[in-house]
């Protein structure tokens, strides 16, 4: 993995000429005029604009646009910059942080952005948010917000973090205004501070923005964005090409030297953060055996489900974090351990004559996806040596998520898009996440976690995580698959718009000639 990693570890590409939000207004030096709106073509559902219910990559890139955080994170200087907060310290332990706020917001509903919308958003977000990630940041991470005057604000934590203010820059912990939520919860989160506002929502079908002219930062030069959901790659591109959408999102990797023969077409293309992995759901009585979970990651051929489900277009991930990620270890001979990958089938069915099923048995795995069906299908004839009867499930993301919610699932394939930040990764490892889809919960592995957000030594908080690797790897909760390379294709009309490989693409400032 760490040769196919030698790309920039946080790559953003501007296509043309990129701003961050809120940056100086740039000048018009030429007489070019740009369309009114411009039309994005979206492979993946949506089903909010409210930023506490998801936290997936796709509703980002829209809550991005409709509302702001107290601080952002710039993918390209690997920074924390300015959001609503101008300013801001910590004390000496990093659990008591001091903002001062910009005095020159408003919300999309006209009112004035103060402290006291800090304060509303963790006291509303703690009880009321139906993403369960959101819900315990605001619960269980911070232990006070307290506004000290219209424009400063002040957060203690339940303990100290180093990691805060990367946490705290998630699109999902945008502020939202009291007035609105208190006169209409159901709609009140939706209106933001963002450069655009929300003015019409189809589940799964659009979303159509339209320019804030208040907006605090810089003004957008396009009046609307419209989202389209166009599930299919081939007729997400082919609307591309008939000048329906202006930017095709995913498209197939099949696909990209026809992209790249047409002269009216440009392509960024990148290898993903989103990891690819199984989850194994140990409230199911058979997943709880550690000999069987190991047995299936050590059949499972994950360069085989790349070039099968992938079109060869990606790299195969050797631990469960993310490889740009603080802490990342993956050199499992140095602690005695055998690596997943290559495919050992010995080792395997050692493992699986160890374990309760050693002459096999049936286990359902849940995809939310086509493409990760085909995966499936790789890994249903990978596992067949060890008698493993794999029985596939494909739901719609709203199926897959109550089934997951409820815990009712065995085993799923998922992707999670890491940040840089260490302690991101116990969305995954410690108990009450939405994306802890193995209900995983080891008691030194949430004390690390609890340990290594505290510590100032950069040695020692390395250690915390590379022993938390060494947990994770030894117990086998997941199986990390591969990397897939992704990308946009646009109108070479197109510019403003930055693309990343964390798949959080910004367009506040995307325009298209004329």
């Amino acid at each position: 993995m760490k040769k196919l990693l030698t790309v920039l570890l946080i790559l953003a590409i501007a296509v043309s000429s990129g701003f961050a939000k809120g940056a100086p207004e740039a000048q018009q030096t030429d007489a070019v005029t740009y369309k009114d709106q411009v039309v994005i073509g979206f492979q993946s559902k949506t089903s909010s604009t409210n930023p506490t219910a998801q936290t997936s990559v796709a509703h980002r890139i829209f809550f991005n646009l409709t509302h702001d955080t107290l601080v952002d994170y710039n993918e390209s200087s690997q920074e924390i910059v300015p959001g609503l907060a101008t300013e801001w310290k910590s004390s000496a332990d990093f659990k008591v942080w001091t903002f001062t706020l910009r005095d020159n917001v408003f919300f999309h509903n006209g009112e004035k952005f103060t402290a006291d919308d800090v304060v509303f958003t963790w006291e509303w977000a703690k009880e009321n948010a139906s993403n369960s990630n959101v819900k315990n940041f605001y619960a269980k991470t911070i232990a006070e917000v307290k506004a000290l005057d219209d424009t400063h604000v002040e957060i203690t934590l339940a303990s100290g973090n180093i990691d805060f203010l990367y946490l705290y820059s998630n699109e999902y912990y945008s502020v939202l205004n009291r007035e609105a939520v208190t006169a209409d919860a159901a709609n009140g989160p939706s209106i933001g501070t963002g450069p655009y506002k929300n003015v019409e929502f189809v589940v799964s079908d659009h979303t159509l923005l339209e320019r804030f002219d208040q907006y605090w930062g810089q003004l957008p030069t396009t009046k609307s964005l419209l989202f389209r959901y166009i599930s299919d790659g081939s007729t997400r591109l082919a609307a591309l090409e008939a000048g329906e959408i202006d930017v095709c999102q995913a498209p197939n990797n099949t696909e990209l030297s026809i992209i790249r023969a047409n002269e009216d077409l440009g392509l960024t293309t990148y290898q993903a953060q989103a990891l690819t992995f199984l989850a194994f759901n140990q409230e199911i009585p058979a997943l709880q055996d550690q000999n069987l979970r190991l047995a299936i990651a050590y059949a499972v051929n994950s360069q085989e489900i790349i070039d099968g489900a992938a079109s060869g277009q990606g790299g195969v991930a050797n631990g469960m974090w993310g490889y740009f990620e603080y802490g990342y270890f993956d050199d499992w001979a140095s602690v005695g351990q055998t690596p997943y990958n290559p495919v050992n089938l010995e080792k395997a069915k050692e493992y699986m004559a160890k374990s309760a099923y050693p002459n096999g048995l049936t286990i359902k795995f849940t995809a939310a996806s086509a493409w990760t069906v085909n995966a499936l299908q790789i890994i249903q004839a990978q596992l067949k040596p060890l008698n493993i009867n794999v029985e596939i499930e494909q739901l719609d993301a709203a199926g897959f998520g109550n089934l997951t919610k409820e815990k009712k699932h065995e085993v799923v394939i998922y992707s999670v898009t890491f940040t840089a930040a260490g302690s991101d990764a116990a969305r995954i490892y410690t108990p009450g996440n939405s994306v802890n889809y193995a209900s995983y919960n080891n008691a030194r592995v949430n004390e690390l976690f609890t340990l290594a957000a505290a510590e100032t030594n950069d040695a020692t908080r390395k250690a915390y995580y590379k022993e938390i690797q060494e947990i994770v790897h030894a117990e086998c909760p997941y199986i990390p698959l591969y990397y897939a390379n992704s990308g946009a294709a646009y109108t070479k009309k197109l510019s403003g718009a930055v693309f990343n490989n964390s798949g959080k693409f910004d367009y506040s400032q995307v325009k298209v000639e004329n």
